[in-house]
């Protein structure tokens, strides 16, 4: 219990310095789209800090830092795309706000005989802007539910893979082991509001206290190593199109020091 308690300070500090790295950028004057979309990277970074202060409690807050993991992974693996991407791609997650916001003046809901609705003024002035007539056009003045992309989470990576250096490994690994607990968290399933405490697991005996204990201390070490292994390759990504020669080589101590500790955690 005491190891993993250990790992689990010195995982959290190795994500917090990773997400404190890419932070700092935004006083270097960045340039380019790294400019343009930094605002994806400090919502990621917002989302891994609250991960880290919910980790203080884990076996009380562990499916929310799920939950909240899945939100960190499509946001980091945004980021990273929209630095590849082409330009029509780059264009519509820029222009994609203005077709939200349209869309969000009037609203409407039903179940069964009962109908709600919300409704603000300013829509037809807001409808004038000419970036509202470009999304509008881009997407839909009728149906309010297109996304930004037409790829799924995995054809991004697929591309961040082709188009860059990094490796994507961690990338997959996230989504294949959170994202759909996180689903089923999120949807307050049955299973989303017990998968953490092995309840329907083979083998495990919820009813263990100190066993269930053991499992989610591991679980949130394994949580800060693979986000933390994550946002080092968003670094090394940043570095190809800004310079950070100093700050690269800290990343790159702090990645090797999560491998370290993760490796431990099955001996």
């Amino acid at each position: 219990m005491k190891k993993n308690i250990k790992n689990i300070e010195k995982l959290r500090n190795s994500l917090q310095s990773q997400l404190g790295i890419l932070k700092s950028l935004n006083e270097e004057g960045l340039e380019g789209r790294l400019k343009e979309v930094y605002i994806v990277a400090a919502s990621l970074c917002s989302t891994g800090s609250a991960i880290c202060e919910l980790g203080k409690n884990p076996n009380y807050f562990f499916a929310e830092m799920i939950m909240l993991g899945r939100s960190f992974i499509e946001k980091t693996t945004n980021f990273c795309y929209l630095l590849v991407c082409d330009k029509e791609e780059y264009k519509n997650f820029l222009l994609h706000p203005y077709y939200r916001m349209y869309h969000n003046f009037e609203r409407q809901k039903n179940a069964g005989e009962v109908t709600i609705g919300l409704k603000y003024t300013g829509k037809n002035e807001f409808r004038g802007d000419p970036k509202i007539t470009e999304a509008l056009s881009q997407f839909s003045e009728n149906n309010p539910r297109k996304n930004w992309s037409k790829k799924n989470i995995d054809e991004k990576v697929a591309l961040i893979q082709e188009k860059s250096e990094i490796r994507v490994e961690f990338f997959l690994l996230n989504t294949l082991s959170i994202y759909s607990n996180a689903s089923e968290a999120l949807h307050g399933s049955l299973y989303g509001c017990t998968f953490h405490i092995g309840v329907f697991e083979p083998g495990t005996n919820h009813k263990d206290l100190k066993s269930v204990e053991e499992k989610v201390l591991k679980e949130t070490a394994l949580l800060f190593a693979q986000l933390s292994s994550m946002v080092a390759e968003t670094l090394k990504l940043v570095s190809t199109l800004h310079e950070m020669n100093e700050k690269l080589k800290k990343s790159k101590e702090y990645e090797n020091k999560t491998l370290e500790e993760m490796k431990k955690l099955f001996e």
